[in-house]
């Protein structure tokens, strides 16, 4: 009977029509109640008060009626703490139970006992909800063993017929509200679970999107880096070379204008094409806006074109490569020559390309040597980023490769050489990052100036 009662209170209440019940069931007086509570209590009361007046009690030699009406009304009142203090409330219920056993008992205060229970179960702690099913669980032994006895003394009124109805109102009345009150228990602690377990991807989600918006910017940065410095490094060593001049030279000035031009034009494309390429959508590992290794002879004569003596030796046959590993080895290339530019004394400077041979894995070995002047390293750039040799390192790294860059023992040469595997290997977070940290820190003096 519980339960059915509990079943329509649930309907009407998810219908928002028990006796005016809001959806929600909010807290009242600084959480001490809940509107739903006050509603269920005064349901209660009224059925209880009803069934009191249709003498739905026991009625016992010398007790007191009123005393019944009166547990009906603490049993309702103790409802109005069935959700914020549900284990007060049931021991409270349980005395209060007692006492109507002893005066009757009275139909309604077993009523509300059993939504105590059920309340107890779903909203109280642990140890209360313990508490209830273990005392359910007693109590049910005992009546079953009271019951037996008494059938088994022919004491008992109607036989086996009224044994299985005390045990049945018995159930109904204790049983039933303890089971459906832990598994509502159950239920939500699931709920809560996967709610967690849901809550926990999305900030899982939201960490990778973080991560992978940092990588991007990384690389935009990267490119944007390689793209400008090399061009603009040549606009600004012929601007500086032709303003030095204390003569005017109509030709020089033309040939410096030309540089300018071909550089600021060429950086404008590539800026374009990168530009493109993210707004697309494409995945940015591919890099296919970037120049390829065998079109570094534009590197080369835009170098020759700023005054520096470039020199190109290749060893083993020219061969495909993977893009990741031709964009790399362009883009180490392009900051090496940009570094020349700046810092060599005289201006010249050696490039050397050794392939695999074809058909096989190997590695691609590509180095720059120019020579440094009589003081050693040259002071940092003011115009410099200083990250391009923290740039090549990575992109080397980053292919399972290797990368050096740093003078020669006699102070006299700068030399870079990076290692690209062309059979592609999965990039290891952990080694690649901890090579570039121990590089930075091996070459972190000189890189400062590069």
């Amino acid at each position: 009977m519980v339960a059915v009662i509990r079943g329509i209170r649930s309907a009407l209440a998810g219908r928002g029509g028990l006796l005016g019940a809001v959806h929600g069931d909010r807290a009242l007086l600084g959480g001490r109640l809940y509107i739903g509570s006050v509603l269920w209590a005064l349901v209660h009361l009224s059925l209880g008060v009803l069934l009191w007046a249709l003498g739905a009690y026991f009625h016992r030699d010398g007790a007191v009626p009123g005393v019944l009406l009166a547990t009906v009304a603490a049993m309702s009142a103790l409802m109005l703490l069935r959700r914020t203090a549900p284990g007060a409330a049931l021991a409270a219920g349980t005395a209060v139970l007692v006492v109507d056993a002893a005066f009757g008992p009275s139909s309604g205060v077993y009523l509300a006992y059993g939504d105590l229970l059920y309340a107890a179960c779903v909203w109280g702690r642990r140890r209360s909800a313990l508490g209830a099913l273990t005392g359910t669980a007693v109590g049910g032994a005992a009546v079953l063993a009271v019951g037996a006895w008494a059938y088994a003394a022919g004491s008992l009124i109607g036989g086996a017929l009224g044994l299985l109805q005390v045990v049945g109102l018995y159930v109904m009345v204790f049983a039933m509200p303890v089971v459906t009150g832990w598994s509502v228990r159950e239920h939500r602690g699931r709920a809560d679970l996967e709610r967690e377990r849901a809550e926990e991807r999305v900030r899982m989600a939201e960490l990778d999107r973080a991560r992978a918006v940092a990588e991007e910017r990384t690389r935009v940065a990267r490119e944007l880096h390689d793209v400008i410095a090399n061009h603009m490094s040549a606009v600004a060593v012929q601007s500086t070379a032709a303003l030095s001049r204390t003569t005017p030279d109509p030709d020089l000035t033309r040939r410096v204008l030309e540089v300018v031009r071909d550089n600021s034009v060429q950086g404008l494309e590539e800026m374009r094409r990168m530009i493109g390429v993210l707004r697309a959508g494409e995945r940015p590992a591919e890099e296919r806006v970037t120049p390829r290794v065998d079109e570094a002879d534009l590197l080369v004569r835009t170098a020759r074109e700023a005054g520096m003596r470039v020199e190109v030796r290749e060893h083993g046959e020219p061969r495909p490569l993977a893009p990741q590993v031709d964009a790399a080895a362009y883009r180490i290339l392009q900051e090496s020559l940009t570094n020349a530019q700046r810092y060599a004394a005289p201006r010249r400077v050696e490039i050397g390309l050794a392939y695999p041979p074809d058909g096989r894995a190997g590695t691609l070995v590509v180095t720059v040597e120019n020579p440094l002047p009589d003081g050693g390293a040259a002071e940092p750039d003011p115009m410099g980023a200083g990250m391009g040799l923290v740039g090549m390192r990575e992109r080397a790294v980053l292919l399972g490769g290797g990368f050096t860059a740093g003078p020669s023992a006699d102070g006299r040469v700068w030399r870079v050489r990076a290692e690209l595997p062309c059979a592609l290997l999965e990039p290891s977070g952990g080694s690649a990052q901890g090579a570039a940290s121990d590089g930075a820190e091996a070459h972190g003096g000189t890189e400062a100036g590069r």
